[in-house]
């Protein structure tokens, strides 16, 4: 009788080569580190990207580029119109003393601040001056409104002068360099209507 079992050296084999399948682990799908939006989430982020959302300054920055850009296609509508191309020609064509009194007037007041100091009798003089510029401003401005009433009559008969005169006295004090639309007919030339440029 046998103490001892022999060794078996193909079951030992069979053995270590025998190993156990390993199965691939499945990758879950990593979780979203942001919910899901609602669908009134949706529709405001959309409406936000048709129509984004102002701060206060750029709103107000906003309003105003619209204010002037309507102010200025106002003033396109106005400065076409045929009767006040006529009022701009003949204002451009006179010597207008209110486009100067202003400044002198500016130059004489400013005169008397540093003559109260430097010369007082020059005070007393002064006002004197000024009154007489203003009486002749009020006086050139007279003749160009007659004159403007006049020809507006010939061309452009039953014509209400309302804002005329405003119209008129506005572009009279501005400098003639600064005037808008630019002048297009020379200082002291004869006035003609229409315009060659009309024609």
């Amino acid at each position: 009788m046998a103490l001892f079992k022999p060794y078996d050296n193909g079951s030992a084999s069979s053995e270590t080569t025998q190993s156990p399948t390993e199965t691939p682990t499945q990758k879950m799908p990593a979780k979203k580190s942001v919910p899901t939006p609602t669908r009134k989430q949706a529709e405001q982020a959309r409406r936000d990207r048709i129509q984004p959302v102002l701060t206060k300054k750029q709103a107000n920055l906003k309003n105003k580029e619209a204010r002037y850009k309507a102010q200025n296609e106002a003033m396109a509508k106005v400065h076409a119109r045929p009767v006040n191309a006529l009022i701009r020609d003949w204002v451009d064509h006179r010597f207008n003393l209110a486009e100067f009194g202003m400044p002198a007037m500016l130059l004489i007041f400013a005169a008397m601040l540093v003559g109260s100091y430097a010369w007082p009798p020059l005070v007393m003089v002064l006002p004197w001056v000024v009154y007489g510029v203003a009486i002749l401003m009020v006086i050139d401005i007279s003749i160009m409104f007659l004159g403007l009433r006049h020809q507006i009559r010939i061309y452009f008969p039953g014509e209400s002068m309302k804002g005329k005169w405003g119209y008129a006295f506005s572009r009279a004090v501005m400098f003639r360099r600064s005037r808008s639309p630019a002048p297009r007919i020379k200082r002291g030339t004869k006035f003609t209507w229409p315009n060659p440029e009309d024609r």
